[in-house]
């Protein structure tokens, strides 16, 4: 049960104002990461480790013949990366979130765009095979947003509302008062996180209450955060407010009921964080395109550096371990390449 969200327009405008360099793309390592998988076509958007030796992406690729994207979900077996799920043609899908509560129960998320039946798309894995969840009850908007939260407990969301499926029926809530809500995690079925980058409103659901409540204190320009049910955890911001050069900064957060956030990480060079994951009981990792880092309490430790990316945008990361990080990037959301990468120190 994770997560943030696939990166969002406004970071991947600040990636190309940060400029990025055309190169050919090697084979094994490039940068930080070594590249344990590829595509010249797919789009890849999430990735979900289930262990050191399972996992799970998705993403999608344009069909010339059809005009619409065909779904993919991609397996890992502990060696390779294979085709699960393929949705083709104009029953495809855009598939944008995937999330497991386990090794038989996992959700992924797309949109369809074109084709016979528009509108959100809501897979379920059984631990045998993949079916379609009914998705009456919803808006008709673009889905961006999934989170399995527990059993027969999940929750999507376009940004403005929240919806939530018992298993039977989906529910809406308000969420957004303003903005759309890019990014957020469910630490359990109980407690969820989300914020805005537009707005910096960062909003906590509280199960006992049935509804989102916006928290009292804002966190502007939030590219990546991780916070778990006491509300501890971390976040990245972006800042760019001339005549301050372009800077990013790391936040510790205290949960429980005294609050507070200290800044634990501040640089004045264009490292743009757009992804962050979390494994028990205190590590936090953040990357982006040029950049990783690794936070233990209040100790970051900066893992890689490097003007600028080939391989593009860190769309997610998921942590199989501590220290072992898997990641999917790629350059546009359009078209391929796309890439799994992974980092085992």
């Amino acid at each position: 049960m994770k997560r943030t969200a696939l990166i969002t327009a406004i970071a991947a405008a600040i990636l190309l104002a940060c400029g990025d360099d055309e190169g050919p793309v090697g084979v094994g390592k490039v940068r930080y990461w070594d590249i344990a998988w590829s595509s010249p076509e797919t789009v890849l958007t999430d990735i979900e480790m289930l262990g050191e030796q399972s996992g799970w992406a998705c993403g999608y690729r344009y069909n010339e013949t059809t005009g619409t994207y065909d779904g993919l979900i991609y397996r890992y077996d502990g060696t390779n990366w294979e085709v699960a799920l393929f949705l083709p043609g104009t029953m495809g899908a855009k598939l944008t979130a995937i999330d497991f509560l386990g090794e038989k129960n996992g959700w992924a998320l797309g949109n369809r765009e074109g084709g016979m039946v528009p509108g959100p798309v809501v897979l379920h894995y059984n631990g045998e095979t993949w079916g379609e969840v009914a998705t009456m009850g919803l808006n008709g908007g673009v889905m961006k947003l999934l989170a399995a939260a527990g059993d027969n407990d999940v929750w999507i969301s376009d940004g403005l509302s929240a919806y939530h499926f018992d298993g039977y029926f989906w529910m809406a809530y308000p969420l957004s008062v303003g903005g759309d809500v890019d990014r957020w995690v469910f630490p359990n079925a109980n407690v969820g996180w989300a914020v805005s980058y537009d707005t910096g409103y960062c909003y906590r659901w509280v199960s006992e209450m049935g509804g989102w409540m916006l928290e009292p204190r804002p966190l502007y320009n939030v590219t990546a955060f991780y916070f778990t049910a006491d509300g501890s955890g971390v976040y990245a911001d972006y800042v760019n407010i001339p005549p301050v050069s372009e800077r990013t900064n790391i936040y510790r957060r205290a949960g429980g009921a005294e609050t507070s956030y200290k800044r634990i990480y501040a640089t004045g060079e264009r490292r743009l964080l757009t992804a962050c994951g979390f494994f028990p009981p205190d590590y936090f990792f953040f990357a982006g395109p040029n950049s990783a880092f690794e936070v233990v309490g209040e100790d970051v430790n900066v893992l890689g550096y490097v003007p600028s990316s080939d391989l593009g945008v860190v769309r997610a990361i998921s942590i199989a371990a501590q220290r072992d990080v898997w990641g999917v990037m790629g350059k546009s959301l359009d078209r391929g390449p796309s890439f799994i990468v992974h980092k085992k120190s």
